[in-house]
C-alpha cells in the first residue's frame, strides 16, 4: 500500500509542477523553476520519510 501511496503522490506532484512550469513565465520556454522535477522528488522524500517513521514506531512496540 506504502508503495502505490508513493506512486500516486509522485505522479500527481510531476502534474502540479508541469502546469506550473508551463503556466509561470520567466522568460524560459522550458521552465524556469523546474518544478516538475522539484515537486515529485519532495513528495517522494517526503513519502519516505513517512514511511520511515511508521517503521521506527511500529518497532517500538
Amino acid at each position: 500500500m506504502m508503495y502505490i501511496t508513493s506512486i500516486v503522490f509522485t505522479l500527481i506532484a510531476w502534474g502540479a509542477g508541469l502546469l506550473l512550469d508551463a503556466n509561470i513565465h520567466f522568460g524560459d520556454p522550458q521552465g524556469f523553476l523546474c518544478l516538475r522535477v522539484l515537486l515529485p522528488v519532495l513528495a517522494m522524500g517526503l513519502c519516505l520519510l513517512r514511511a520511515i517513521k511508521e517503521n521506527k514506531r511500529d518497532g517500538d512496540k
